[in-house]
């Protein structure tokens, strides 16, 4: 089937670097190695709803693990994830 809409997920570059650094990488090293954008895709979710849909659980926990574990350190928001 075909999505009638794609959700862009971007990351702006220093997020993206803060991410990289928290796993182990060199600062510089990934500052070379990353385009000179100051966005990067994280993912593209096909949907057919006009508006955003709201993030899986799986999604929530594992930004919530932190950036050492792979996520983005946005702790849970409790209020948010019940919608």
């Amino acid at each position: 089937p075909l999505a009638k809409k794609l959700d862009i997920i971007l990351y702006s570059r220093e997020q993206i670097v803060a991410e990289r650094v928290a796993q182990g990488d060199e600062e510089d090293c990934v500052r070379r190695e990353l385009p000179p954008a100051p966005w990067g895709i994280i993912s593209i979710k096909a949907q057919d709803e006009d508006e955003e849909v709201p993030m899986q659980p799986i999604t929530m926990m594992r930004n919530a693990l932190g950036k050492e574990e792979g996520g983005s350190g946005v702790p849970l928001d409790k209020e948010e994830g019940g919608r």
